[in-house]
C-alpha cells in the first residue's frame, strides 16, 4: 500500500522499469493527510488488534479445548489477523517517513502479501463461520453429521491453500520503485509497466475473493433471519449469537471490505483510462477516497475479536471464568502477602519487646 502522487498513461507512453513514471498524464495533487491518517489508523489497529487477537489465540489454545467446529474457524481467523498486525509497525514507519521505503524489496513484497492474505483469508473464514451458523440454525437435524471438528479442520486447510495460492501473484506484482524526488516507494498495487495486468488480477480477486463470498453470506443471513422470525426458536443463546454474528459480519463488510474493493478497482481504472485533462479533478478525488478505504480495510483485524466474544461458542463464558480465577488468585496472593507482613511486624514487635524487658 503506497502513496503515489501521480498517475500514468500506459497506452500512450512506454514506462521505464524501476522508476516511477507517474509524471505523465494527470498530476495528482499532493495531499499530506495520508501521512497522518494512515499511520494513525494503523497504530490503533496494531494496539487493539495485537491485544485482542493475542487474548483470542491464548484463549483458544489454553482454555477453549475441546474445540467446536466454529472455534476452529475462529482460531484461524485470529491467526490471520495476528500475522497481519505484526507487519504493521514497518508500515507505520513507512508513512511517518513520508513513504520513503528503506526496508528493501523483499520486505515490501512480504508486507503486501500479508495484507492480502489477511484480507481474503478473513473474508473466507467469515464465510465458513456464516455457513456453519446457517446450517446449525436452519437445518439443525441435517447438520448433525456435517458440523464435525474434523470437517472444519479440512475446510480451514483448504481455505489457507486457496488464499496463499490465489494471493501468490502479489509477490510478483509488489515491488519497489524510485519516485521522481529520488525517494524509494513500495507499491501497494504494482509499478506502471504491469498496471494493466494487475488490474485484471485485481478484478478476478474481487469477484472470487469478495463478491462470491459476500453473496453467500447475504444468502445465509437472509435464511437465518427468516428462520429466527418464522420458527419462533426456543434456543435463546443460539438466537442471540446468530443475531450478533449477522450484525458484526455485515458491519465489517459494509465498512471495511466493500468500500476498499470498489475504490481500489476504480482507482486502478482511473490510472489506466481516465487521463484526459477534464478527468484529473475526478482522479484526485478517487485517489483520496481510496486512501481512506485502505485504512478502513485494516479495521477487521481489531473488530474480529468482538466476534469471538459475542458470537463464539462459550468464548465469553470461559473468558469470564479465566478472568475471575485470575482476579481471585491475585486477591489471595495480596491477602497472603498482607498476612505475612502482619506476622513479620508482630514478630519484630515481640522480639523488640523481649529485648527491652
Amino acid at each position: 500500500m503506497t502513496t503515489e502522487f501521480n498517475y500514468t498513461v500506459l497506452n500512450t507512453t512506454a514506462a521505464v522499469p524501476g522508476v516511477d513514471n507517474s509524471s505523465i498524464g494527470c498530476s495528482l495533487t499532493k495531499t499530506g493527510f495520508q501521512f497522518y491518517y494512515l499511520p494513525t489508523v494503523y497504530i490503533v489497529v496494531f494496539i487493539t488488534g495485537f491485544i485482542g487477537n493475542s487474548v483470542a489465540i491464548w484463549m483458544f489454545v489454553f482454555h477453549m479445548k475441546p474445540w467446536s467446529s466454529i472455534s476452529v474457524y475462529m482460531f484461524n481467523l485470529a491467526l490471520a489477523d495476528f500475522f497481519y498486525v505484526l507487519s504493521l509497525p514497518i508500515l507505520i514507519f513507512y508513512y511517518f517517513n513520508k513513504t520513503d521505503w528503506v526496508f528493501g524489496e523483499v520486505m515490501c513484497k512480504l508486507q503486501r502479501f500479508l495484507f492480502h492474505v489477511n484480507l481474503y483469508g478473513s473474508i473466507l473464514f467469515l464465510t465458513c463461520i456464516s455457513v456453519h451458523r446457517y446450517t446449525g440454525v436452519v437445518h439443525p437435524l441435517k447438520s448433525l453429521g456435517r458440523l464435525k471438528k474434523k470437517n472444519a479442520i479440512y475446510n480451514s486447510a483448504l481455505v489457507w491453500f486457496i488464499v496463499v495460492a490465489g494471493i501468490s501473484p502479489i509477490l510478483f506484482f509488489s515491488r519497489t520503485g524510485i519516485k521522481k524526488n529520488g525517494m524509494m516507494t513500495c507499491y501497494d498495487t504494482t509499478s506502471s509497466e504491469y498496471l494493466s495486468s494487475y488490474f485484471i488480477y485485481s478484478m478476478c480477486t474481487t469477484v472470487f475473493g469478495f463478491c462470491i463470498p459476500f453473496i453467500i453470506i447475504l444468502g445465509c443471513y437472509g435464511l437465518i433471519a427468516k428462520a429466527l422470525i418464522c420458527n419462533d426458536m426456543d434456543n435463546a443463546p443460539l438466537r442471540r449469537k446468530s443475531i450478533h454474528l449477522v450484525i458484526i459480519v455485515l458491519a465489517v463488510f459494509a465498512v471495511s471490505y466493500l468500500p476498499f474493493h470498489v475504490m481500489k478497482n476504480l482507482n486502478l481504472r482511473a490510472r489506466l483510462y481516465f487521463q484526459s485533462p477534464e478527468m484529473c479533478y475526478f482522479n484526485n478525488k478517487v485517489y483520496a477516497t481510496y486512501q481512506v478505504t485502505r485504512g478502513l480495510a485494516s479495521l477487521n483485524s481489531c473488530v474480529d475479536p468482538i466476534l469471538y466474544f459475542l458470537a463464539g461458542d462459550t468464548f465469553r463464558k470461559r473468558l469470564s471464568r479465566v478472568t475471575r480465577k485470575a482476579s481471585k488468585r491475585s486477591d489471595n496472593n495480596l491477602q497472603s502477602k498482607s498476612e505475612e507482613t502482619a506476622l513479620h511486624v508482630l514478630s519484630e514487635y515481640t522480639e523488640n519487646g523481649d529485648t527491652q524487658l
